[in-house]
């Protein structure tokens, strides 16, 4: 009960602050949905130089669909309708920000001829992108053989002690705004994730939800739960900046 209650006590601010700073990004989300229906277009922040960029990585695209579900949906695609509407909402923040891509492309080099050859030069060159950026998050989908399994994972890069302190930031804000029930801990990105084990700097991996629960790939293919969900990121983006 003692631990219970200090935990309470412990999250109570936290919360606060983060409703605070979600208070904010509400009212920029509204600005930035009445521009898009007023055909405006988005405020796209002021000039900066590559260090102060912030990186959103759509995971997979073009020829790599990434991880497929039963009915056949992309990993690419939801990555991509998470990753626009997270992008559109930091840049009317003022922030400068980038995408490895903004459309279903692989971003490998022209003399990559092989499959394999071409993920590995869009991988390298996903990976110079994240060097030459202050931060990046890079959107992701998961998927189990077991179905049961659901709910947001984030791992985090090991180059810089940074990227903890950001994927705890933007899980509070998940957990907080979207998934109250997600007792996830946060994951070290091992050797197998490219980008987590060799970026130098911070980066986090945000694995939204799993393509093989049947309830979260609804969730997923929803675009009111995509712009939640960016929603939620950006928030936590926001706390880490506090």
């Amino acid at each position: 009960m003692k631990r219970q209650m200090r935990r309470r006590a412990w999250r109570e601010p936290v919360l606060k602050t983060l409703l605070v700073l979600c208070c904010i990004l509400a009212a920029v989300y509204a600005a930035v949905q009445i521009a898009r229906l007023a055909g405006a277009p988005v405020f796209r922040g002021t000039a900066a130089g590559a260090e102060g960029v912030i990186l959103i990585d759509p995971g997979h695209g073009g020829m790599d669909g990434g991880a497929s579900a039963a009915d056949e949906t992309l990993e690419k695609d939801i990555n991509l309708e998470i990753a626009l509407p997270l992008a559109d909402m930091l840049r009317f923040l003022g922030y400068p920000v980038e995408l490895t891509r903004e459309s279903d492309v692989s971003i490998h080099d022209a003399e990559a001829d092989t499959i394999r050859d071409q993920k590995v030069s869009d991988l390298k060159n996903r990976l110079g992108m994240v060097n030459a950026s202050r931060l990046t998050i890079s959107i992701h989908q998961n998927q189990f053989d077991q179905t049961q399994y659901s709910g947001t994972q984030i791992f985090y890069g090991t180059g810089s002690g940074e990227s903890a302190v950001l994927a705890d930031s933007i899980r509070e804000a998940v957990v907080g705004l979207l998934q109250p029930e997600n007792t996830r801990e946060l994951k070290q990105g091992s050797k197998d994730i490219y980008l987590l084990h060799n970026a130098t700097a911070p980066i986090v991996l945000v694995e939204c939800g799993f393509l093989s629960n049947t309830a979260e790939l609804q969730k997923l293919k929803d675009p009111s739960y995509r712009q939640d969900m960016a929603f939620a990121i950006a928030c936590g983006l926001l706390r880490y900046e506090a």
